[in-house]
C-alpha cells in the first residue's frame, strides 16, 4: 500500500480481526472529573472508553498553546501537512510558523456546509512535534505517565503525535493502525468524536486495513443499511479534557473550532499480543513490524535505547 494514499478501492479484510476484541458494546462514554492510575487501569482492562473532564486543564499548555504561540516559537521547524481529497492523502511540507498563520487566517465553513473544508483544508495531523521541540513537554505537567505502560513513561513525549488545524477539519472514520490504546489530550479548542466499538466493524463499510466509508454524521443507509445496527457514541472533547479509547475503537473526528491536541498510542502486553495475533488478517507489513518492536519493549523489556530508534519511524507513518 502506498503510504501516501488511503486506498480508494474496497479491499477484502476479515472483520473478525476486530469483532473478536473484547468490548462492552458501549453506546455512550462515561465522563469523570478525576481518575487515579488504578481506576484508569479498570477502564483500560475492560476496554471501556472514558472522558476525563479537565484532566489536563491545569497544564501550562492549556494557557499557552495557540496558533499564535506556535507561530512565535516554531523558528525553522518544517512539518508534513496532510490534505485529504476523495480518499487520497496528499502530503506537503510547510514551515510550522507558516501553517500556524494559515490556521489563524482560515475561515470556517459558511452556509451550513460542514463538509467542504473537510476535503480541502491542509491539516497538521499526527506528527511527532513534541519529540522535535522537546521543551513543549515542560508545558504538560503534571503528566499522567502512570496511565501508560512502563516502557513509555520516562520519555512519553517521544511517543506523542500532534494535531493542529482550523475549524471544520475532519479525520474520517478509522481505527488506530497498530490496534493500540489511545490517550488523547485536547489542549486548545474543541473536537467532536463519533465512536463505535470494534465489534461493530462489519457494519461500517470497511476499506483497506483501517478506514471506513460510512460518514457517521451523514450516513448513507442505501449504501450501508447495516449501519442502522450500530450504536455510535458522540463525545465533545473540550480544551483541558483527556479522552481514552481502547484498541480497535472506530472514531470519526471533527474540529468544532480551531484546535490543538496530541495523542499517545501505547501498547500493553495484552494489546500487543492481540495485535500480533491478527498479523495474518490483512495487517500491513509495516504495522506488523512496528507492533513487533513494541512487543520487544513491553513484553521483553528490551531497552528503549534499542527499540525507540526502530519504532520512531511509526510516528511519521502514513497509512
Amino acid at each position: 500500500m502506498d503510504k501516501n494514499k488511503a486506498s480508494t478501492s474496497r479491499d477484502t479484510f476479515s472483520d473478525r480481526s476486530l469483532s473478536t476484541f473484547k468490548d462492552s458494546d458501549w453506546s455512550f462514554v462515561p465522563s469523570v472529573t478525576d481518575l487515579s492510575a488504578r481506576e484508569f487501569d479498570i477502564y483500560r482492562d475492560s476496554m471501556q472508553p472514558v472522558l476525563i473532564r479537565g484532566g489536563c486543564s491545569s497544564w501550562k499548555a492549556c494557557q499557552r498553546w495557540s496558533p499564535d504561540y506556535f507561530e512565535k516559537i516554531a523558528e525553522s521547524v518544517t512539518v508534513p501537512i496532510k490534505t485529504l481529497t476523495n480518499g487520497e492523502i496528499k502530503v506537503s511540507s510547510w514551515q510550522l510558523a507558516e501553517y500556524a498563520r494559515f490556521v489563524m487566517e482560515a475561515q470556517p465553513c459558511k452556509d451550513g456546509d460542514s463538509t467542504s473544508i473537510a476535503t480541502a483544508s491542509p491539516y497538521c495531523h499526527d506528527i511527532p512535534l513534541l519529540g522535535v521541540i522537546e521543551s513543549l513537554a515542560e508545558d504538560c505537567q503534571p503528566f499522567p505517565a502512570d496511565f501508560l505502560s512502563p516502557s513509555y513513561r520516562q520519555h512519553w513525549w517521544r511517543y506523542s503525535q500532534f494535531f493542529m488545524g482550523p475549524e471544520g477539519t475532519v479525520t474520517p472514520l478509522h481505527f488506530d493502525t497498530l490496534l493500540s490504546h489511545n490517550l488523547f489530550f485536547q489542549i486548545f479548542g474543541t473536537k467532536q468524536f463519533t465512536m463505535l466499538p470494534p465489534s461493530q466493524t462489519a457494519h461500517c463499510g470497511r476499506r483497506g486495513w483501517r478506514w471506513f466509508d460510512v460518514d457517521p454524521e451523514q450516513p448513507d443507509y442505501a449504501r450501508f443499511p447495516e449501519y442502522k445496527l450500530t450504536t455510535p457514541a458522540v463525545v465533545t472533547v473540550n480544551a483541558g479534557d483527556i479522552l481514552y479509547m481502547p484498541p480497535g475503537t472506530l472514531h470519526h473526528v471533527r474540529s468544532l473550532s480551531t484546535s490543538i491536541s496530541f495523542a499517545i498510542d501505547f501498547h500493553t502486553k495484552q494489546s500487543v499480543l492481540d495485535a500480533l495475533a491478527r498479523s495474518n488478517e490483512g495487517m500491513p507489513s509495516e504495522v506488523i513490524y512496528y507492533n513487533a518492536i513494541a512487543a520487544l519493549s513491553v513484553i521483553s523489556d528490551v531497552s528503549e535505547r534499542i527499540t525507540f530508534p526502530l519504532y520512531k519511524q511509526y510516528l511519521s507513518y502514513i497509512s
